[in-house]
């Protein structure tokens, strides 16, 4: 079992309660409910979820370190179309053996109840509702303890990552009597999900409209099983596991002025796709980018507003300070109209589209989600390059593009998109 230290920092403590408008929660209720549900997820209803598998330490962990537990109830899966495109991700709640709640993004709820009521047959013995005025989800940041959830309240750790936080449903109480209930310990931070989650290089609803599950990196995050029988959309999935290369994958990337200093772990990233790093030089696998927590973007994004990096620029009056703050600000801003989903970002040596975005930018930041071509950021084909020039669409301006691995990520092989062997066999 892994414990926390294996899991990297915490984000800081806080919760969210999700109105309607933001996250929509559905029941699926009957006697054919897990055989119904099995048929069109990509996850495997009669097994437990399969938790995350954090990076081995380069030492044994501290001797107090907890073990981190996962609620089986409460798993990660998709729901596809009929060509093996995802319709929507979500989480899925095993209220009781014949009673599941899906708590799924408002901007795909819609669709999914479509799709949900598409497929029941008359023998079907499924009753399904949009149950979101009566059970409300919400999640805590800044804690692994996930235990003792009191009455009327069911609870687990995210699990995709535990770092996204613990999860809850509110099953008897009004949404406001969660607030009430967690504020002493747990401030109120409404939005930090969704900056959380792009800084984890997670996409959601939406967003993964009409991509490939693995080309969501859906199979790392625990939603896919590739051992369970057929349901919707598993011919494209399974073939693609195990015949296919993965081209593309979802991942997050900053943008920044061509004037902007790129921070170190850029400047690593381009000498080890080089070959010039010496640090690395006896390692059998170079990580050709920075592999970073929420955290670790979170601070380097507020060294960037800065202007700083923490060597001379200390030395900075604080007028000029000032200055770079507001040239931040104003750049923020100009990226948050042109950094629309659907964009294209083209390379500007070759003219090529390397990427689409994916996702509005992260809030007060130039920080987005895209699905990127691997050959272009370092896995196979051409090297990354700090010195970089992208365009955005049909506009003129040039940006840099800044990717990195989310700390949830394996080992890549450059050959085939997907995970290495050894990797595998570890969660296996």
């Amino acid at each position: 079992m892994a414990t926390a230290s294996r899991f990297g920092r915490l984000w800081g403590r806080g919760h969210e309660t999700f109105s309607p408008t933001l996250r929509r929660v559905l029941s699926v209720k009957g006697a054919s409910a897990t055989t119904y549900l099995q048929g069109l997820v990509t996850s495997d209803l009669e097994q437990d979820p399969s938790p995350p598998v954090p990076p081995e330490l380069d030492g044994p962990p501290p001797a107090d370190d907890p073990v981190v537990e996962f609620n089986p109830i409460l798993r990660s899966t998709c729901f596809l179309d009929g060509k093996g495109r995802i319709l929507t991700d979500a989480f899925l709640w095993k209220n009781a053996e014949d009673h599941y709640l899906v708590d799924v993004p408002a901007d795909s709820a819609g669709a999914l109840l479509q799709h949900l009521n598409q497929y029941k047959l008359r023998r079907t013995k499924v009753d399904i509702a949009d149950v979101s005025e009566q059970v409300s989800s919400h999640v805590i940041y800044g804690t692994l303890n996930a235990g003792g959830a009191p009455p009327g309240y069911v609870t687990g750790l995210d699990p995709r990552h535990p770092n996204m936080g613990m999860r809850v449903l509110s099953m008897e109480h009004p949404p406001t009597h969660f607030p009430e209930l967690v504020v002493g310990g747990f401030p109120s931070v409404p939005g930090t999900y969704d900056l959380l989650r792009k800084f984890s290089g997670i996409a959601e609803g939406a967003e993964l409209s009409g991509k490939t599950a693995l080309e969501a990196n859906q199979e790392w995050l625990g939603s896919v099983s590739f051992h369970k029988g057929c349901y919707l959309g598993q011919e494209l999935t399974a073939r693609t596991q195990h015949t296919g290369i993965i081209r593309k994958r979802v991942m997050p990337v900053i943008l920044v002025d061509t004037k902007q200093e790129v921070p170190r772990p850029w400047v690593m990233a381009h000498q080890i796709q080089e070959g010039r790093d010496e640090l690395y030089a006896e390692l059998k696998e170079q990580p050709p980018l920075p592999n970073l927590s929420s955290p670790s973007v979170g601070a380097l994004l507020t060294m960037m507003t800065m202007g700083s990096f923490g060597h001379e620029e200390e030395d900075k009056q604080e007028d000029e300070v000032v200055a770079l703050q507001k040239e931040s600000t104003a750049f923020v801003e100009e990226i948050q109209d042109a950094a629309s989903p659907g964009v294209k970002m083209i390379d500007t040596s070759d003219d090529k589209t390397i990427g689409q975005i994916m996702s509005k930018p992260a809030p007060g930041t130039s920080l987005v989600l895209a699905q990127m071509r691997l050959d272009r950021v370092g896995f196979g084909g051409t090297p990354w390059k700090r010195t970089n020039k992208i365009r955005l669409g049909d506009t003129e301006k040039e940006y840099r593009y800044l990717p990195y691995t989310p700390l949830w990520w394996p080992s890549v092989d450059s050959r085939t998109g997907k995970a290495r062997e050894e990797d595998i066999e570890s969660e296996e």
